[in-house]
């Protein structure tokens, strides 16, 4: 058996082909999977593998078998839930021949089993990275933070007699512990969407007074930098939403403002109302988003092309967070740029509560 496929070697496929072997009494049984476009062996039943020679293009049409006169070819293929070809499940014979309806759905079974066994080995070698990445993301974001307080801790001690240092050293202290709860928030809040557990308690909420509150709660990072928050209320709507998770959504954008606009900027914040629509919309002078950026950039863990201008931490996930909820909340959530350097401004959609 040649085993260059990226799935874990198991002897599962090994016992599929051997069965549709036996059970529809064929010599040879040939699964295979398409990886990054070539064709990639996975097991063989019948005869030993080198007697194989793969095929250059991504069809099975120019498989080459030594020494054996190919007068029957089936093969049912290995379709994703997308529908992409990933595999095919072939039968060979050198006797001309024909399978009945009943041995066709046995073919196609065999063919199902191989796929989903694929599927979830893949799924859980995907989850095993995820839960890697949550960890590395955990310990780089939490680290400097963490190093922080206890520096500053020490400096207090040494300069009880200078209330000005003690001020700053207790903000910075203060906005440590913020990142801290940030980071966490975001790694938590990640694997229940993972894990398939989040939960909506909706009730009437005034949007306006919300996203009010949020931006008060933001003032002092935005004074930090020495930029400024304006609130337009264009109109006060309600939507009927989990406030936990609405909380999340537009703490994360004004978050984002602040965190990847210049020292000195303004961030607007605009709430309005289109017919049945509540919009808010979250505009920054910031460093703004090139192509590639809006193409991933809902993703979780992306790294996009700018960076926060403080030094403060980004897991990647924040904005894959806020795209859940919002279209938990039945909304959408969207980005436009002019291009690099020319600001972003983010919106958010949700139906209004009448």
């Amino acid at each position: 058996m040649v085993n260059t496929f990226s799935i874990p070697a198991d002897t599962v496929y090994d016992r599929l082909a051997k069965m549709a072997g036996k059970l529809l009494d064929v010599p040879i049984v040939i699964l295979t999977f398409v990886n990054e476009g070539k064709i990639c062996l996975k097991s063989v039943f019948g005869i030993n593998h080198n007697a194989i020679q793969l095929p250059k293009k991504n069809s099975l049409d120019s498989l080459v078998i030594a020494d054996f006169d190919i007068q029957f070819f089936a093969v049912a293929p290995l379709v994703s839930i997308k529908g992409v070809v990933v595999g095919e499940f072939c039968l060979l014979d050198n006797q001309v021949r024909f399978l009945t309806e009943i041995q066709e759905e046995f073919l196609q079974e065999f063919a199902d089993m191989a796929l989903a066994y694929m599927e979830n080995s893949l799924a859980a070698s995907l989850a095993i990275s995820q839960q890697n990445q949550l960890l590395q993301i955990a310990a780089h974001d939490l680290k400097n933070p963490l190093t922080t307080i206890p520096v500053r801790a020490d400096l207090i001690k040494l300069k009880k007699n200078d209330p000005e240092l003690i001020d700053r050293m207790c903000d910075q202290i203060k906005q440590a512990g913020l990142m801290m709860t940030r980071t966490i928030d975001d790694l938590l809040s990640t694997a229940r969407f993972e894990a398939g557990k989040i939960s909506l308690y909706t009730l009437k909420l005034d949007f306006a007074d919300l996203v009010s509150q949020i931006i008060d709660a933001n003032e002092a990072l935005a004074n930090h930098k020495g930029q400024q928050i304006k609130l337009c209320i264009e109109s006060r709507p309600f939507v009927n939403a989990d406030e936990q998770r609405l909380n999340e959504i537009v703490d994360n954008l004004i978050n984002n403002a602040i965190k990847y606009s210049p020292k000195g900027e303004v961030i607007t914040v605009i709430i309005g109302q289109q017919n049945d629509k509540v919009i808010m919309q979250v505009q920054d002078n910031g460093p703004g988003l090139t192509m590639e950026d809006k193409s991933r950039m809902f993703q979780p863990y992306s790294k996009l092309s700018a960076h926060p201008t403080g030094g403060e931490n980004s897991t990647g996930l924040g904005l894959s967070i806020v795209k859940q909820l919002v279209e938990a909340h039945h909304g959408q959530v969207w980005a436009e740029s002019d291009g690099a350097g020319k600001g972003t401004s983010f919106f958010v959609e949700m139906p209004s509560f009448n």
